[in-house]
């Protein structure tokens, strides 16, 4: 790690007087970067350590700097006291705080931070470091990083003691005297589980008991054990939430944040329902917008993790939440949880709890459709194609853009899955795709895309149809694929087909051979199905074929006709 000033090879270039087009789309990543980063420490803060949500944000982040480091030399931040900036360009902002990301720089004298490439090994370490630096914390992180000697790391920083000393605010800073903010901190204690002291335990080392005093501590102690505290505990905190105090409320918010993922990583599913439920109630009981929307970001913070322990609690023995509670849960998420969801739904082996992970996803995503579109671009071809097939069930025209490039994925799975969702849309541009999918090398893609225009009849349709047909595409086709193609034919095109069918079934090529048997059944079949006089006369050309199976095909479509006009009669 560098002393300051840091070396010139380190330093960002000088803006210019715009930024460009890629300075503000590069800015974006960065300020999702450093959201990542945070989700990450706050959840190595909360987790025990080989925790799998610590693992999955961690790889968010690697790849979110492995994809800025192949377009920028280093990435360097200015450290303002509550925002970073790069390149001038604000990529993190926050109210100093207890929890503003930059203060806990800014306050021991870093003033910019950069990151060279080829330090995904040292990472981990990096924010692990981070997640120990806590509100009231002495340590000097400037000293801890210094001392540490990260190589993918160099610093710019001043001397704080020649500044004004700054001081995070603490969670008693605000409206109201020490003593009422007490019981706050009392049930804080007990929601977070603190243990009992050495001092404490000492004072009942040297307690003598009989055998009725044992006897009856125990009955007591059962007692005690087997009243619900926390959720009178809850209860209490949510009482605090009730008056008419928003720093109050902040706080109440604050409690609830730090504990929701420790009841989450327990499972105890019927506190969190209980929480959540309560405090969506109160917000909009006050009718106050600003506390609706602390209550919102809560809920905003927290749906990744719910969406994901939900998911991972499919199977109830395991400790799933029941149906009340899942209820309340999966109603209390945000747009957040859509990826979660979007990728859980589809592996799910209950029944009943994936359609509830279903609907709440349709719901999310109807009142959230922008969020749904990256999802269609990502390089996982199964999670691209389980968004598709959202769009397509949702109708979400706003994802025709990507749909069509989403049709020329080489994946089958995608294709397919785009062209659907195409289909649904009923677009210009969707028709178009159709009609293109109708030549894709997978016989699953063509047969989706001649069963969808037979569904939706376009404009055009008969001539695509007519001229697939005549260029002979469908003579490579496997017999099943021939006549379902021309069942489609004979339902878009009607009587005008029966010309190419006839061409078919009794026509010669140039040198006098015809076309092969199991391409002249199915095309008596089809001339069957459209029963006009006409097609009958054609049928009749072909009785007593010496082909075998084009006579026996002949014979059941005049009897189909037969049977047809017997019931008209």
């Amino acid at each position: 790690m560098m002393d300051r000033p840091m070396d010139p090879d380190t330093q960002d270039r000088e803006p210019t007087d715009e930024p460009s087009a890629q300075d503000i789309q590069t800015a974006e990543e960065v300020g999702e970067l450093i959201t990542a980063m945070i989700k990450e420490i706050r959840a190595r803060q909360t987790y025990v350590a080989g925790n799998p949500l610590i693992d999955r944000f961690h790889k968010d982040v690697e790849e979110r700097f492995v994809r800025l480091w192949t377009d920028l030399p280093h990435l360097s931040l200015a450290i303002d006291e509550n925002r970073l900036t790069w390149r001038e360009l604000e990529v993190y902002a926050h109210p100093v705080g207890h929890d503003n990301f930059a203060f806990q720089f800014f306050r021991d004298g870093i003033r910019q931070l950069a990151f060279l490439p080829g330090g995904e090994a040292e990472l981990p370490e990096f924010l692990q470091l981070l997640a120990g630096v806590r509100p009231g914390r002495s340590t000097d992180l400037l000293a801890t990083l210094w001392h540490r000697g990260f190589d993918f790391i160099r610093m710019e920083y001043v001397d704080v003691s020649e500044e004004e000393t700054l001081e995070l605010p603490s969670s008693g800073d605000g409206p109201g005297d020490d003593e009422s903010l007490n019981d706050l901190s009392e049930i804080q204690d007990v929601l977070s589980g603190s243990p009992v002291s050495k001092e404490e335990e000492a004072e009942f080392a040297d307690l003598v008991l009989g055998e009725a005093d044992e006897a009856y501590l125990r009955r007591e102690m059962e007692a005690e054990f087997n009243r619900p505290l926390l959720r009178d505990v809850t209860l209490s905190l949510l009482d605090q939430f009730e008056m008419r105090d928003q720093e109050r409320r902040r706080q109440v918010v604050d409690i609830v944040r730090a504990l929701l993922p420790r009841l989450l990583d327990r499972r105890d599913f019927s506190t969190v329902a209980l929480i959540v439920t309560e405090l969506q109630l109160l917000a909009n009981k006050t009718g106050e917008v600003d506390t609706q929307e602390l209550v919102t970001s809560l809920l905003r913070d927290m749906s990744e993790a719910m969406a994901e322990l939900i998911s991972v609690a499919a199977d109830r023995t395991a400790g799933g939440p029941e149906e009340d509670e899942l209820t309340a849960l999966l109603g209390a998420l945000q747009a957040e949880a859509i990826p979660i969801l979007v990728r859980a739904v589809p592996s799910l082996q209950e029944t009943e709890l994936q359609d509830h992970l279903s609907d709440a996803l349709d719901r999310l995503v109807s009142a959230h459709p922008g969020s749904i579109l990256p999802l269609l671009r990502a390089e996982d071809p199964m999670l691209a194609a389980e968004a598709a097939r959202i769009v397509a069930r949702l109708r979400i025209t706003d994802a025709e853009p990507a749909l069509t490039e989403l049709s020329q994925r080489p994946e089958s799975v995608v294709r397919l899955a785009a062209l659907e969702a195409l289909a649904s849309l009923e677009s210009a541009a969707g028709i178009k795709a159709l009609f293109a999918a109708m030549g894709d090398s997978d016989r699953e893609i063509r047969t989706a895309a001649t069963d969808a225009i037979e569904r939706i009849r376009p404009p055009g349709a008969s001539e695509q149809l007519q001229q697939r047909l005549r260029a002979g595409v469908v003579r490579g086709y496997d017999d099943i694929e021939q006549m379902s193609f021309l069942k489609t034919c004979v339902a878009v095109c009607g009587d005008t087909i029966v010309t190419d069918l006839s061409q078919i079934l009794n026509g010669r090529r140039w040198w006098g051979g015809r076309r092969p048997p199991a391409f002249r059944a199915s095309a008596a079949r089809a001339l069957g199905l459209v029963g006009t006089d006409e097609a009958r006369r054609e049928l009749q050309k072909s009785a007593g074929d010496k082909t075998a199976s084009v006579n026996s095909a002949v014979r059941a479509a005049l009897r189909d006709l037969d049977s047809r006009e017997e019931e008209v009669r």
